[in-house]
């Protein structure tokens, strides 16, 4: 799982080995956190396929003692591990989100002039370069194209510049000599033959305001205050717009009824329902995930009873295969439901219910042989 995760991160970023390797510590919660409830099927599926393929049930029922005896301190392993994986969510969706755009924020500069050196460009939302080579870090005859904003585009041109990392501004900074400025809307060039700085946002205030007051990346100890807060904040909105209708009503403003002002206000609103909304699923999720390995186990006990093979292979293919067709399809709709509104926000725990539902049937059926 470490290795799948490592991969997803240098396919979708492009980012170098000596990142990747700053990366491991911070992806090895979330690769944990996809493990553990396979590693726990897998698990139940061994020991008690063996107990069961050995007679060692049989065994303890001449002893005149209960299969419990050996079920429950495994359902109670399950539950405390469970725990610890809820624990384990919470810190790959908080800790490791923030530890990994930062690790690839320190190394913006060495992931431009990989894709410079390879592809001879690189190009994002904020700006393009184009370069005929690069020379340790000076790139050669640069052309680089700077969207400060939709009405204001730069275009220059050089004949070197060299790339530096602002961390603290979130920002890179072009460092270019002997070139020429043509901004847009402008008739003539501007021409320096020394050196001209240009900073480039990597992100924006805002999107760095979004993220981080994002509830997926929130720990699950800062939910509380983040629901406190967005309530009030909601509240405020709602006096504020009532305040500002009535005095529009009151004073034959018509116009200002149905002003762009107004859009602009309801999406605010909806945007803060919609946050308010996803705060509430972000607990139910990250439990619902967690506890995955507790119904995974209600599940694959009574079926490794059932089979008595040694062949854990066989058992844990019988027992994945209704997770895979029950609990992830469920999981997903409960989930997508709750984000969207449409479903309730503990519809996160629907895969767990249908597994240790089907899982408790199984197990009583178990008992009573």
């Amino acid at each position: 799982m470490l290795v799948v995760c490592i991969g997803d991160e240098a396919r979708s970023r492009g980012l170098s080995p000596d990142i990747l390797l700053q990366l491991i510590p911070y992806i090895i919660p979330e690769a944990v956190m996809f493990a553990i409830p396979a590693t726990c099927l897998f698990s139940c599926c061994v020991v008690f396929g063996r107990l069961a393929a050995d007679n060692e049930l049989i065994a303890i029922q001449t002893m005149g003692l209960s299969k419990s005896v050996i079920i429950l301190p495994a359902v109670a392993m399950a539950f405390m591990l469970s725990l610890f994986a809820v624990w384990i969510n919470d810190v790959s969706f908080a800790w490791s989100y923030w530890g990994i755009e930062k690790v690839v924020l320190k190394s913006s500069d060495k992931i431009v002039y990989g894709i410079l050196r390879n592809e001879g460009s690189f190009k994002t939302d904020k700006f393009s370069i184009e370069v005929q080579g690069v020379d340790g870090r000076k790139l050669i005859k640069p052309v680089i194209v700077i969207n400060f904003s939709k009405d204001e585009t730069i275009r220059v041109e050089a004949h070197e510049a060299e790339l530096t990392i602002l961390p603290e501004k979130h920002s890179l900074k072009i460092t270019m000599s002997r070139g020429s400025v043509d901004r847009e809307g402008q008739v003539e060039k501007i021409f320096f033959a020394d050196t001209a700085d240009y900073e480039v946002s990597l992100k924006s205030p805002e999107d760095i305001a979004k993220d981080s007051g994002s509830p997926t990346h929130l720990y699950l100890r800062q939910i509380k205050g983040e629901i406190d807060q967005q309530v009030a904040d909601l509240e405020r909105m709602n006096r504020e717009n009532a305040v500002r209708a009535c005095g529009q009503i009151m004073g034959g403003d018509m116009y200002g009824l149905t002003s762009d002002s107004w859009q602009t206000r309801m999406e605010d609103l909806y945007d803060g329902e919609k946050r308010l909304g996803r705060l509430h699923v972000v607990p139910h999720r990250r439990w619902a995930n967690g506890f995955s390995c507790f119904a995974f186990a209600i599940i694959g006990i009574p079926v490794a009873l059932r089979m008595k093979t040694p062949n854990y292979a066989t058992t844990f293919g019988v027992c994945f295969l209704p997770i895979l067709l029950l609990y992830y399809p469920l999981f997903m709709v409960g989930l997508d439901g709750a984000k969207a509104g449409t479903l309730p926000p503990y519809a996160a725990w629907l895969g767990n219910l249908a597994c240790i539902g089907l899982g408790a049937c199984l197990m009583y059926r178990e008992f009573r042989r």
